[in-house]
């Protein structure tokens, strides 16, 4: 293996991680798969993004680059 390999293994774990963080913060559930499926977990849907199961599309806008960019800032609690 090359350090090209671990580098890119690299990349993807960052990858997931802030994606984890997205949905974390900015992620709601799926109110179709809520109403169709109650006994299993809805999809979480960050905004813009459509449910692959129900086809829901989740109306709120897009995310600006200020909110993407406060992903890795810790949230204050009051």
């Amino acid at each position: 293996m090359s350090h090209d390999d671990y580098s890119m293994g690299d990349m993807y774990r960052g990858m997931d991680a802030r994606r984890k963080l997205l949905r974390a913060r900015f992620g709601v559930e799926c109110p179709t798969c809520k109403i169709n499926r109650p006994k299993t977990n809805a999809t979480i849907l960050l905004p813009q993004q459509r449910c692959r199961v129900d086809g829901y599309c989740d109306p709120r806008p897009n995310l600006t680059q200020q909110q993407e960019q406060d992903v890795y800032r810790p949230v204050r609690s009051t």
